[in-house]
């Protein structure tokens, strides 16, 4: 009977009285959730809150959302009332400090080593065997859980922002950082980092995120706001502001991505892509195309992107990249009866090599001199290649070996040239906390296949 009155509730129009405009928004430098960007309140939740506002006929806007440091913030919201802070994560230790509207959307906090320093942590016991420093934001969640674990105080080190706590990352003077991970690789974008020089070692909390009221704020308040998200999410808001629904182009480029027997867009790059959307609550429309055209999308047409993409140097600006999904060895490959001896893409000057439109691997291979013969698509080259259209052919390793034993082709590999990494490249108009979202759900499974 009371889960049926409270949908009612939440499905009757709200009175013109319950606005929140006697309330005071708290927020902070959260991103992708809330952060200031050129003088302006951005994020999902403060897109978020404004609807609300409009929901419940409140006269406020960002303009109104005061920004502050966290601990001032979290300070403020336990001691005065009548304010709301957020993004704030909801913990047994904080349940009844405060009154609770959302969630927003989950939280994932982790302890974020540098790549190369080689840390391998299975849980926090590692942490204070090792002895490693850990950058924190004072009352922030990972602060709060490093202590709750018995992490010693010497081994804590407080910033005064995550872009500080960033930084002493970067520059060796901490071992990780305790913070939310998606916000942690959305910084590492803004600040010019490379995302892939970064791992999540350890995850130390997983919680939702809420809008966090005082305590003594009038509850019918607190139910006319949390009614109004509850319709906005019914109505697909939430998942609209997250990114919605971003256009996933990709080609018949085995075994990363390609159709298998039953129509269904797949691969090991395809896999790992649905499985980091899952996780990070996303949305994304498959869809197999030949490659020039794939590429050409996401590069011209905005919320398109393209995989299994080789990153380049002239193909760095033109995209905001996320991955890797895969690495890729290239190689030159003939006939396994064919006459023809080759160490090196020099070898290859005099003979027909084939590739396919827009291709990296036959870019590369034409920048060093190397004549090549473009295919509309890579199988093509399978049957070029027996019917001695072509001599040699340039490709990813992987892929020549499984579209050759697809149609029983005997190949020789002639000999390798490069190794790269193969990503999603988005058009730059993809949100940012798509972005970030998503880059951090693939670092934290490339962390769990590790382990």
């Amino acid at each position: 009977m009371k889960k049926w009155l409270i949908l009612m509730l939440a499905l009757l129009p709200l009175p013109v009285a319950a606005d929140l405009s006697g309330l005071t928004f708290i927020t902070e430098e959260y991103p992708p959730y809330n952060y200031r960007q050129h003088d302006r309140l951005e994020g999902v939740s403060i897109e978020l809150l404004e609807r609300i506002f409009a929901e419940t006929d409140t006269a406020l806007s960002r303009e109104d959302v005061l920004y502050y440091p966290w601990a001032r913030g979290y300070d403020t919201a336990l001691s005065e009332p009548g304010t709301v802070l957020f993004s704030t994560t909801r913990t047994e230790q904080r349940e009844a400090l405060f009154q609770w509207v959302g969630p927003i959307a989950t939280d994932r906090v982790t302890l974020i080593a540098r790549r190369d320093s080689g840390i391998q942590l299975y849980d926090i016991e590692d942490v204070i065997a090792g002895g490693y420093r850990i950058a924190v934001i004072r009352e922030d969640i990972g602060a709060q859980r490093l202590q709750e674990a018995g992490v010693p105080e010497s081994q804590v080190h407080a910033a005064i922002s995550n872009v500080s706590a960033l930084r002493m990352l970067e520059r060796g003077r901490v071992d990780l950082w305790a913070y939310g991970e998606d916000v942690a690789f959305w910084l590492m974008q803004e600040e010019g980092l490379p995302t892939t020089d970064y791992v999540p070692a350890l995850t130390i909390s997983e919680s939702d995120l809420y809008y966090a009221l005082h305590r003594d704020t009038d509850p019918s308040l607190v139910a006319h706001m949390q009614a109004a998200l509850d319709r906005l999410r019914t109505q697909g808001v939430v998942s609209e502001i997250l990114g919605g629904t971003i256009a996933f182009n990709t080609e018949e480029y085995p075994p990363y991505n390609y159709r298998d027997d039953d129509g269904r867009i797949t691969g090991s790059a395809t896999e790992l892509l649905r499985a980091a959307l899952d996780a990070a609550d996303l949305d994304a429309d498959f869809r197999l195309l030949p490659w020039a055209r794939a590429y050409t999308e996401a590069q011209l047409r905005e919320r398109h992107c393209v995989y299994s993409t080789t990153r380049t140097p002239e193909r760095e600006s033109l995209f905001t990249w996320v991955g890797p999904l895969a690495s890729s060895t290239w190689a030159a490959f003939a006939l396994e009866d064919a006459e023809i001896e080759a160490d090196s893409l020099d070898d290859l000057a005099e003979l027909s090599v084939g590739s396919f439109r827009e291709d990296a691997v036959g870019q590369y291979a034409a920048s060093q001199g190397i004549p090549i013969v473009v295919a509309s698509a890579e199988r093509e080259n399978i049957g070029r290649l027996r019917a001695g259209l072509i001599d040699a052919w340039v490709t990813g390793e992987q892929t020549a070996r499984y579209l050759a034993e697809e149609v029983d082709l005997p190949l020789r590999r002639l000999f390798a040239f490069n190794e790269v990494d193969l990503y999603l490249a988005c058009h730059p108009s993809v949100p940012d906390q798509f972005i970030a979202r998503l880059q951090a759900a693939l670092a934290r499974a490339s962390m769990e296949a590790r382990q």
